[in-house]
């Protein structure tokens, strides 16, 4: 009976899969970011733009949930020209990156998004997000919505 049990036990183990531990997105997330170029279907111009830059500080609340408190000072299309929190914000991890919804625009049909975060995975060996977009309508701007990009400093 002793021997069953432990061939059976090794049985076991050499069945089971061994995987790499998944991080979870918050704790991935979690840092500071600084924009790194403004971006259009036709144009990529770096930051700082006028002397002026947009920061991010993304922090844990939950495994899928962080807080973001953005530092934009106006400067034209550029910036969404306000200093905002937002709580709570919960994370969509998908293959291709992680999705945060900031805000939607509830005058649009479908509560279409406002602005929104979109960050690509980190690429091994880095533990950190290689591209941060922030897409976002500035002040008095028409013309749909605009992307900065961002760069995590810590």
């Amino acid at each position: 009976m002793k021997k069953h049990l432990i061939i059976c036990g090794l049985l076991f183990c050499i069945g089971c899969k061994h995987t790499e531990p998944t991080l979870e997105p918050a704790s991935v997330l979690a840092g500071t970011y600084v924009s790194s170029d403004f971006v259009t279907f036709d144009k990529k111009i770096p930051f700082p733009i006028n002397g002026k830059s947009i920061t991010m500080k993304i922090t844990r609340v939950a495994a899928d949930t962080v807080d973001i408190r953005v530092s934009a000072p106006a400067n034209e299309l550029y910036s969404p020209a306000r200093d905002t929190t937002y709580r709570k914000v919960y994370i969509l991890t998908k293959p291709q990156g992680y999705y945060l919804t900031l805000e939607a625009d509830n005058t649009l049909p479908g509560n279409q998004l406002g602005s929104e975060l979109m960050i690509a995975p980190p690429v091994a060996p880095a533990a950190s997000p290689n591209w941060v977009s922030y897409v976002f309508v500035p002040p008095n701007y028409k013309q749909g919505r605009v992307s900065v990009w961002f760069s995590k400093t810590d």
